[in-house]
């Protein structure tokens, strides 16, 4: 059985470690390992995840099946450009095709019309092939690419959204 449930400041250490696993699975074809480590050290610190914690506009989820983490999910009510983005949404590689991801879209969805949005966005790395088909499969229309830097290493990153 898989719960839903929203992070506590104790968690970020498991954050960490469903990022590292899940990057290192999906980008290290595309992205050199020591840019995808950099850019998890900072952008991920305990300093930087404290701040995302203590920020109203972000809600972090994880996924649990039978009491163990397996996968994290981070929405973002965004003022300045009147979005709701799913900032990020990872599933650990054993545990993807079990309908977790599309249950923390769900819930994604649920927090959005809370909030009085139609849609919701994400951005997904145009390399990241697997991804981009499981989102388009999901009702994702993608219509606008930018640039996403880890490291020395910029990739183009689509941005599409969800009407729900």
């Amino acid at each position: 059985m898989i719960k839903i449930l929203n992070w506590t400041e104790n968690d970020f250490p498991l954050v960490q470690q469903i990022l590292k696993e899940t990057w290192l699975d999906t980008y290290s074809s595309f992205i050199p390992i020591e840019d995808l480590t950099g850019y998890l050290e900072t952008a991920y610190s305990v300093e930087a995840l404290s701040n995302l914690y203590k920020d109203a506009n972000n809600t972090g989820l994880f996924a649990f099946e039978n009491k163990k983490p397996v996968a994290w999910m981070r929405t973002h009510l965004s003022s300045e450009d009147k979005r709701f983005y799913v900032s990020s949404i990872y599933v650990l590689p054993g545990n993807q095709g079990k309908g977790i991801g599309k249950l923390l879209l769900q819930k994604a969805a649920e927090l959005a019309k809370l909030n009085d949005f139609d849609r919701i966005y994400l951005g997904v790395m145009k390399q990241n092939a697997k991804s981009l088909a499981w989102y388009k499969k999901e009702g994702f229309v993608f219509e606008e690419e930018q640039p996403f830097t880890m490291g020395n290493t910029s990739v183009p990153h689509l941005i599409g959204y969800c009407l729900i």
